[in-house]
């Protein structure tokens, strides 16, 4: 047995018909474009003595998510709304549909993806693609 298309749109009611979502992986200057879209990012790593840098996932951690965005103020802006919007909806769809093997972080390109949400595209396809992926890399 094995999870389907159709099973993906019937469980998450995400639109299987559409586009493909693609986009590039990549995550060079991750940090500066994730200050453009939600106006800040995490911390880059300290250097050890070693002068070795730990490696590090290109995104958040869900601490660190909570840590600054768990309320929106109350006096927000459109703007302000949009940006703790945008990262609620990463939030959610980094920790239920697509989930990595740690538990711990929200990929920066789920955050990316979010800038083009007004677009008509198979997040179903995704969703099942990435499960798949998920399941050969365990």
């Amino acid at each position: 047995m094995t999870v389907t298309l159709q099973d993906v749109s019937m469980i998450t009611a995400l639109p299987i018909e559409g586009k493909p979502l693609c986009m590039s992986t990549d995550s060079e200057g991750w940090r500066h474009q994730m200050e453009a879209l939600i106006g800040m990012s995490p911390q880059e790593p300290e250097v050890e003595d070693g002068g070795k840098k730990d490696r590090v996932p290109a995104g958040a951690t869900f601490t660190w998510i909570a840590a600054n965005f768990a309320h929106c103020p109350e006096d927000a802006d459109d703007e302000v709304i949009q940006r703790y919007a945008r990262v609620y909806m990463w939030h959610v769809i980094s920790r239920t549909i697509f989930a990595d093997g740690t538990g711990k972080n929200a990929p920066w390109m789920w955050l990316k993806a979010l800038t083009i949400l007004d677009n008509k595209f198979s997040w179903g396809s995704a969703a099942l693609a990435y499960l798949y992926r998920q399941v050969i890399n365990c």
